[in-house]
């Protein structure tokens, strides 16, 4: 590995307002919080024993 941390998009839940209730909670959070739920979301995104699927179009 080449030390770079991978990026991940995100697009957030956005109601008919346009207000993004996740984006204002993560904002509303002491600063070290939403960095800490990131490393979180990376490491079950990076794990390859989770099998990977595209969201249903149903």
């Amino acid at each position: 590995m080449n030390g770079t941390e991978p990026i991940l998009s995100v697009a957030f839940f956005r109601i008919a307002s346009g207000n993004e209730p996740v984006r204002e909670w993560l904002k509303s959070l002491p600063r070290e919080e939403p960095r800490i739920i990131g490393e979180d979301i990376k490491t079950v995104a990076s794990d390859n024993s989770i099998e990977r699927r595209s969201p249903s179009k149903n």
